[in-house]
């Protein structure tokens, strides 16, 4: 399918989802698209994905239309510690910057957002969350931890004085869709839709390529 194409998209290489008395089909790693065809589900490939090298983190991906056209590349920006990774089209102009946001940050805002040149800084908070982890400490733990449902205490607190510096804190996630927002505008979202996670591009602006960057990098 056209990688520019309007329209929810995923990461993976199932192709066909097995089903009763029908195999599970697969192909190689690839942006996809869902589409039924006589009543059976795909996922057809929008764009081939290549990595450089296993946790190279450097990624090509081709357009699956046309195999040798380029859609875009994604490496790790020069100094920056696999925190910011560099999206450039198949000729090599720059589309925009794919972020990893601190360690410290991750339990208050997600751990990937996106910038293109010209817009709003296209960033996903959580939704008890609102501002920096200093901006939360000024309205107070126990409001945070209110906002926060069943997030522990504790954990908010390691957030607003910095404990979790250097950690991981996926753990402390809630299973939810996530909406990435720049400004007021809800920009691209993502779920579960029948069992496949999905990307859903909303912002007209939004180019897609960053979109498949950040999702590329996510399921890293």
């Amino acid at each position: 399918m056209p990688w520019d194409a309007e329209g929810p998209f995923m990461i993976g290489e199932v192709v066909r989802p097995a089903a009763s008395r029908r195999k599970k089909l697969v192909g190689r790693h690839a942006v996809r698209r869902s589409v039924t065809i006589d009543g059976v589900r795909y996922f057809a490939a929008a764009a081939f994905i290549e990595q450089q090298d296993p946790g190279s983190r450097i990624y090509t991906l081709h357009d699956a239309t046309q195999a040798q056209e380029v859609v875009c590349t994604v490496a790790p920006a020069d100094g920056a510690g696999g925190e910011r990774y560099l999206v450039r089209d198949g000729a090599g102009h720059e589309l925009g910057v794919v972020f990893r946001t601190g360690a410290a940050k991750r339990a208050v805002q997600h751990g990937w957002w996106l910038r293109q040149p010209g817009h709003p800084d296209v960033v996903a908070r959580y939704h008890w969350a609102r501002g920096s982890a200093r901006d939360i400490a000024s309205r107070g733990t126990d409001t945070a931890v209110r906002g926060a449902g069943s997030l522990a205490a504790s954990v908010v607190e390691s957030v607003l004085f910095g404990e979790l510096a250097g950690q991981d804190t996926n753990h402390t996630r809630p299973n939810r869709p996530v909406t990435w927002r720049a400004g007021d505008e809800v920009a691209l979202t993502a779920g579960h839709t029948q069992g496949v996670k999905s990307y859903i591009p909303h912002a007209s602006w939004l180019d897609r390529r960053l979109a498949f960057a950040l999702a590329v990098l996510r399921h890293d």
